[in-house]
């Protein structure tokens, strides 16, 4: 069976590849699983083909399957050759225990199990009831299950797209003075909706989930895609970019395909750039200040190229704001920066409301992102990236004491991430920052002082010239 097994494996590497398209997301705080122990690995059912998803999803760990007794017993030769595989063979109308105990066994030695919870196929694009299966599976011998969910496009031209999560451990289900039965169900419960979960997300963040092809943004010409192109390796490679997620679907955030609100604190020019290389999949616009842009020709050349719309900060700009609207409604990233202009302190400002007035009125997600940077080369830069926003509305036109809750409540998120970034950081890399925005300021104290200085020198120059004359 052992040169059964490795003479299937070995020839069947290069149509696996070519047949089956798979691209994995993650969605948990760290990529890596940091466990090396026996893992169950929980999918949905979409198809006879997903345990091959499975293997290509893990790679470089064996797993053993639970097959039910009708495709086990299907003919002689498949009994062969998914023996030779290593399958655990179900009794789907008894229950058999027997495979449950036979798992267990494995799991202790330091196999993997691989396990399809609902028993059955979907045919409707539901999940169907959970077993308990994999609860008493993960009870019995402390394995945690990875809860892992799958669109299950698969052939060629195809993309099966699989969403792999946190594992969940047991332990904190054995603490519970509940008996083996309750604790199972409880597990079961905890895992069918975690996919459900992962299923919800794929829905509500990717264009095939609808039947529709990402879009290609008409701003993004040729010039945008040029410049944004030739800045990634570069902030890559002296900005040293390092991102920090809030919670498990916080990283969910940067894989979304459709449009959303980026908001995010501001403290320098180079922000908008780092929100572009943090959601580089994508093509956001960005709303800049009108008298920034006009500071030269150059500049407004290049903001313009980059799809910034330019908003009057001297009064209500209704142009640039239903462009803004405009946009999200057409599923374009915006980035904005509620606090209206560059803050040097290392306390945000109050938040303008133009932000959640536009998701409000749009029904947009907001993407809260805080920036702890250092704004130095060669220096790391974190970025933290908070979980998807949704904020309820009943109107197109939201009321007064909403978008103040709304508005109170994004303030609320950008400080808790703040807080994130300075326990995930180094006291060190703390006081670097601060150092970094006091001279910031300090840089452009000196500046406005200057300004303000050759601005008096020209009209005193001025009222000597009309003196004499």
């Amino acid at each position: 069976m052992f040169l059964v097994r490795w003479f299937l494996i070995l020839n069947s590497i290069v149509p696996a590849f070519l047949f089956f398209n798979i691209k994995r997301y993650f969605l948990r705080a760290k990529k890596k699983l940091d466990y090396k122990g026996p893992i169950i690995a929980a999918l949905n059912h979409t198809s006879f083909l997903d345990y091959v998803c499975a293997l290509m999803a893990f790679p470089g760990r064996r797993f053993y399957v639970l097959v039910s007794a009708k495709f086990y017993d299907f003919n002689p030769f498949l009994t062969f050759l998914v023996k030779a595989m290593g399958v655990i063979r179900v009794d789907a109308v008894t229950g058999n225990m027997d495979a449950v105990n036979k798992a267990v066994k494995l799991l202790k030695e330091g196999k993997n199990i691989l396990i399809f919870p609902e028993g059955h196929i979907e045919t409707e694009g539901k999940l169907l009831d959970f077993g308990q299966a994999a609860a008493l599976m993960s009870l019995g011998s402390g394995a945690p299950i990875i809860p892992v969910y799958h669109n299950g496009k698969i052939g060629p031209g195809k993309r099966d797209k699989m969403f792999i999560g946190e594992p969940i451990f047991p332990d904190n289900y054995l603490i519970n003075e509940d008996n083996l039965q309750d604790q199972a169900k409880t597990l079961t419960n905890d895992l069918k909706d975690t996919i459900e979960k992962y299923r919800q997300f794929y829905l509500d963040n990717f264009y095939e989930a609808e039947g529709k092809k990402p879009k290609k943004f008409k701003h993004s010409d040729f010039l945008y895609n040029f410049v944004k192109i030739t800045a990634y390796p570069g902030i890559w490679a002296f900005m040293h970019p390092k991102y920090v997620y809030e919670n498990d679907m916080a990283r969910g955030t940067r894989l979304r395909q459709k449009g959303m609100l980026l908001v995010s604190n501001h403290s320098w020019w180079i922000d908008a750039p780092f929100m572009y290389y943090v959601f580089f999949k994508l093509a956001p616009r960005c709303i800049a200040a009108r008298d920034v842009a006009n500071i030269n020709k150059l500049w407004h050349f290049f903001e313009k190229t980059m799809g910034c719309i330019l908003l009057n900060r001297e009064g209500f700009d209704w142009s640039a704001i239903r462009t803004c609207i405009d946009c999200l409604k057409e599923d374009i990233p915006l980035v904005v920066f509620p606090e209206g202009h560059m803050n040097y302190d290392d306390k945000l400002l109050p938040f303008m409301n133009g932000a959640v007035m536009m998701a409000l009125m749009t029904g947009v997600p907001v993407a809260p992102v805080y920036m702890h940077t250092t704004y130095k080369p060669f220096r790391k830069q974190v970025f933290v990236i908070g979980e998807l926003i949704k904020f309820d509305t009943n109107s197109q036109m939201p009321d007064n004491d909403s978008v103040v809750r709304a508005n109170e409540a994004l303030y609320n998120k950008l400080t808790e991430l703040r807080q994130i970034a300075i326990r995930e950081s180094s006291p060190e890399f703390n006081r670097q920052v601060k150092d970094a925005r006091k001279q910031m300021k300090a840089n452009l104290e000196r500046v406005n002082e200057q300004i303000k200085e050759a601005a008096g020198k020209k009209a005193r120059k001025a009222d000597g010239g009309k003196d004499n004359a």
